[in-house]
């Protein structure tokens, strides 16, 4: 009974493990604002992205820039051609940069239930008025004149049941802490109830390195679901939403890999562990009998 008792209690440490690891990480990096930014920077910087985010600028600038009717057609072309190489004037990065938060804090759900999601879903957005409104200040700056910048430039780049999953996956995430205090806990029962506690603790670093094994398997075929889901849609690749959401999820697999393999490592360091504690162990009561 104290053998089976130990086994479902590793096995629930080690569900609870798998849910909160991936929940702390997505806690911290999708969750948080800065952490979003830190991850979604890089973005700014791919050239297969800059080249539709400029497109999209070079629109949006000539649509909203507000000029009177007598001079537009003479300065629309160099309002383009600016926002076509926004990316190379000097505050492109801190734009850029507010441009994630402000898309964070508009596509991100507040409040969102872990079973029903978001109760009005909006569509997920990016809010290029920040870079928009660098690319204005360069054309006003050039011409002698201001050029108003708008508020709010949004181009979507998810559908609203998107936002609405997001949301699910936010509010579990946000329950990691008390997930990996509950593992702690009924790993430590496990241990306890074992006759070989040896055993038990080889067992958990095993379930730990094959946890570790399917999270690398899962970040690594992510990019290509991705492509898959939307081809199946028949979206898209080369829309800026397409190249965005490309984007994030190659950058969090590439950022999750090392962490992937760290929790494979750590799995594997607890089997050893408990294999060589058993291996003593039996050989002390070798030398008794």
């Amino acid at each position: 009974m104290r053998t089976f008792g130990s086994a479902i209690f590793a096995l629930i440490a080690l569900l609870l493990v798998g849910i909160a690891l991936p929940g702390a990480w997505i806690d911290r990096n999708i969750v948080q604002v800065d952490g979003f930014v830190e991850l979604a920077g890089p973005l700014g910087a791919d050239p297969d992205f800059q080249a539709q985010l400029t497109s999209a600028l070079a629109t949006e600038t000539t649509a909203n820039a507000e000029l009177p009717s007598a001079v537009a057609d003479i300065v629309e072309p160099l309002i383009a051609d600016v926002a076509a190489n926004v990316a190379a004037l000097p505050g492109y990065p801190e734009a850029w940069n507010e441009t994630l938060q402000r898309s964070h804090e508009l596509s991100f759900p507040a409040d969102a239930d872990v079973f029903s999601g978001v109760e009005s879903p909006q569509p997920l957005r990016l809010d290029l008025s920040p870079v928009l409104a660098l690319a204005l200040q360069e054309v006003g700056d050039s011409l002698g004149v201001d050029v108003p910048a708008p508020e709010q430039t949004l181009v979507e780049v998810g559908a609203p049941e998107r936002q609405s999953t997001l949301g699910q996956l936010a509010a579990v995430a946000g329950l990691w802490p008390l997930m990996a205090a509950g593992a702690a806990v009924t790993a430590l029962i496990a241990l306890v109830l074992a006759r070989r506690r040896s055993t038990t603790l080889a067992l958990l670093g095993l379930g730990a390195a094959v946890l570790g094994a399917l999270y690398w398997a899962g970040v690594r075929a992510a990019p290509e679901a991705l492509q898959q889901m939307r081809a199946e849609r028949g979206a898209s690749d080369g829309s800026i939403s397409a190249l965005f959401q490309d984007g994030l999820v190659t950058q969090a697999a590439t950022v999750s890999e090392p962490l992937c393999v760290a929790v494979v490592g750590a799995g594997v360091i607890l089997l050893v562990i408990g294999i060589a504690a058993r291996l003593l162990s039996g050989g002390r009561r070798l030398r008794a009998a």
